[in-house]
């Protein structure tokens, strides 16, 4: 049991659709704005910002693109499932 909870906290964040982080047994955690050079992938943006998070799932929220400032910016909803959240999280 103790190696299968070490190797959870290991794990990359999971993509989850809106819907499902609504009506799933999730804790809202934080809304992150991630912004950057839009010739960037959006996926590798995510996952370098969300490298050092402990976070069970994100999602998308929105996606926007500022041509003039060759910048794409990203809104990410970060959650943990409700029974991994400890005492000294703060759910929004």
């Amino acid at each position: 049991m103790l190696i299968t909870a070490s190797l959870s906290t290991l794990a990359a964040p999971e993509l989850i659709p809106q819907s499902e982080a609504q009506y799933g047994q999730l804790a809202l955690i934080e809304t992150i704005q991630i912004t950057g050079d839009i010739n960037d992938s959006l996926t590798s943006l995510v996952d370098r910002y969300l490298a050092h998070k402990t976070i069970d799932y994100y999602s998308i929220k929105d996606i926007s693109e500022d041509t003039q400032a060759n910048t794409l910016t990203i809104i990410v909803n970060l959650y943990k499932q409700e029974n991994t959240i400890q005492t000294n999280q703060r759910v929004v």
